[in-house]
């Protein structure tokens, strides 16, 4: 004897597949996210042992980008300070400078006082072989808008006439103001301490543009077809409305068959009239699904297409050249004794 479900049931199990899908959907939110952040440490660990690797071999030309990538993925004090370790011995005590003073900084907030004693060891020893680069402008270069780069990097009017550290090499000063001519020198810092000075000469003024000419009396330039313009735009919408209703149709046919075949399996299973079993009631429910998606995607198909089509064949077309005039144009001929005024239609 077949037993009938009743409505109470079914909406259990609704909810709980829906509750399933919605713990799913988190998931596969979530896991790109986790995915990435332990990807970044794994390849942030490799560089770093490669780094440290090619440090013992003296290669610091190649350990040091490593380290830096490492510490870019993945920031460590650790890491950091093998970076500033890594510049010192390859001659770049600016960076390493600055490095081991944001190792003091983050060694400290970490309870790490080895690191912090090292660093500042390290800090004591690297400060009096450091190259300083000092920015100045002559007089008549100050003014408004005027902006200084030191190697693409923004110079703050404070820092100007201030001996900075840099590491030493080749650098590039470069300033430009509103209406003025670009200004840049490159400058090679050596190695040890001292102080290179730049000054910033005063800018050269840009050339002015010269006006576009005029045209020439009489020499009107015909007016844009606003007609075929309008069609044009008219006619893309058109298309896309088009697109819209074959995409309609197409899921409206694909779950129609799936309704079809859905519900014949439920019959299959023992449905009889409205009475099923509860494997035979929710495969009728999924053929009702179906059929309802397969209802309003035909509905949106079919309007789609109609009105893709309303739009296709109303859509202005282009004048012909012969009627491409304005409705009236006043046209005005001078010659050596005589003026003539028209209009033409």
């Amino acid at each position: 004897m077949q037993v009938g479900v009743r409505t109470e049931s079914v909406f259990r199990v609704s909810r709980a597949r829906s509750a399933a899908c919605a713990a799913m959907f988190a998931l596969l939110l979530a896991a790109p996210g986790t995915r990435a952040q332990t990807s970044d440490k794994a390849l942030a660990e490799e560089l770093f042992r490669q780094g440290r690797a090619l440090m013992q071999e003296q290669r610091y030309g190649e350990a040091c980008p490593k380290l830096g990538e490492s510490q870019r993925l993945d920031p460590s004090t650790g890491t950091l300070l093998n970076l500033a370790t890594c510049h010192e011995r390859q001659g770049k005590l600016a960076s390493a400078w600055s490095e081991y003073s944001d190792v003091i900084t983050f060694a400290q907030r970490d309870g790490r006082e080895d690191r912090v004693t090292y660093a500042r060891e390290r800090l004591a020893q690297v400060e009096p072989r450091l190259s300083r680069l000092k920015i100045e402008l002559s007089p008549a270069t100050d003014g408004t808008g005027l902006e200084v780069r030191l190697d693409g990097a923004i110079v703050g009017r404070p820092a100007i006439g201030v001996a900075v550290p840099v590491d030493a090499g080749a650098h590039t000063i470069g300033a430009s103001a509103p209406g003025k001519q670009h200004w840049e020198q490159s400058i090679e810092v050596p190695i040890g301490p001292g102080v290179q000075a730049v000054t910033v000469p005063p800018l050269a003024d840009a050339p002015t543009t010269t006006p576009a000419q005029e045209p020439a009396a009489g020499a009107a330039a015909p007016p844009p077809d606003d007609d075929a313009r309008a069609g044009n735009s008219q006619r893309y919408v058109a298309y896309g409305l088009g697109g819209v209703g074959v995409v309609g149709l197409t899921l409206g046919t694909i779950f129609g068959l799936k309704a079809i075949a859905k519900n014949g399996d439920s019959n299959d299973q023992g449905c009889s009239g409205n009475n099923c079993s509860p494997e035979a009631a929710a495969l009728r429910e999924d053929a009702q699904r179906a059929g309802n998606i397969s209802t309003i995607a035909f509905a949106v198909g079919g309007a789609a297409l109609a009105g893709g089509a309303v739009l296709y064949f109303t859509a202005p077309k282009a004048r012909p050249a012969a009627h491409a005039k304005a409705a009236g144009r006043w046209t005005l001929a001078a010659g050596a004794s005589r003026v003539a005024v028209g209009v033409t239609w």
